[in-house]
């Protein structure tokens, strides 16, 4: 077994080769040293994305649980980064952990759900997705108002979205290694990690939407852009970015439903 100091001085990929041939937990240790950085970038963009949620301390720890459950599964034999399969893990842990705080207001919650039934109630009457303007109507509240009810709830339907996407993502994992199809072992590597067929999903998803919205999730999600950036970017408000962000997600999240439902 390594020293502590000479373990220092591997690279990250001795290090794995190490491990996967003897488990040990010093080594071990110093793996999940290497991607501590991984943990705090997920942290400060998750944290960042929900504006009533600022538990910074709390939502790394629980990042590295799952990263040191990760390390512990993860097999080299698989065809996969192990970012990819971390990052997964990591980011389910914590959506899990926002959403057993409960941190969203009543209000905003129930915002959230009054817009929702309207628009779903509208559009079964029409057959199709209705227009701001129609949805305004049928809600009997200006059009203003309607776009300052979806930048408030912005937030929370970021967060819906992420927990229909991530929690996809855990229970394939976790579904086809008690189906018999062996996880660590490597040999259905696209089975276990869906996050390829998601990204293809979400691709086709996006590319329904209407160019503006395509822009500010191409802005938000892909430049890492945050909504003031992408306001200054279009010339638009922060909160009108926020209004048509929600309403891509709002979108995209009944299109993912209609295919995690199949």
């Amino acid at each position: 077994m390594p020293a502590a100091t000479k373990l220092r001085d591997l690279s990250t990929e001795e290090l794995w080769q190490i491990y996967h041939s003897n488990k040990d937990v010093e080594v071990r240790n110093e793996i999940i040293l290497r991607y501590n950085d991984l943990v705090k970038c997920i942290a400060f963009k998750t944290v960042g994305n929900f504006q009533h949620f600022n538990y910074m301390d709390d939502i790394v720890n629980e990042g590295l649980i799952a990263l040191l459950d990760a390390v512990e599964k993860f097999n080299l034999e698989k065809k996969v980064k192990f970012e990819t399969f971390a990052s997964i893990k990591i980011k389910g842990a914590m959506i899990d952990y926002i959403r057993k705080q409960d941190c969203f207001p009543r209000r905003i919650k129930k915002l959230a759900k009054t817009i929702s039934e309207a628009e779903s109630q509208l559009g079964h009457k029409l057959g199709r997705s209705p227009t701001d303007q129609e949805l305004a109507d049928y809600m009997k509240v200006s059009l203003e108002e309607l776009h300052k009810w979806q930048a408030e709830t912005c937030s929370l339907n970021m967060f819906s979205f992420e927990e229909l996407v991530y929690e996809k993502g855990l229970e394939s994992v976790q579904g086809y290694a008690s189906s018999g199809d062996d996880v660590s072992s490597g040999q259905r590597p696209e089975q276990a990690f869906v996050e390829k067929e998601l990204q293809d999903v979400l691709a086709a998803n996006i590319s329904e939407l209407n160019e503006k919205e395509q822009l500010i999730i191409a802005l938000y999600y892909k430049e890492q852009f945050k909504a003031k950036e992408i306001a200054e970017i279009l010339e638009i408000s922060e909160s009108r970015v926020s209004q048509i962000h929600s309403a891509a997600l709002k979108k995209l999240r009944g299109k993912m439903e209609n295919y995690i439902n199949l």
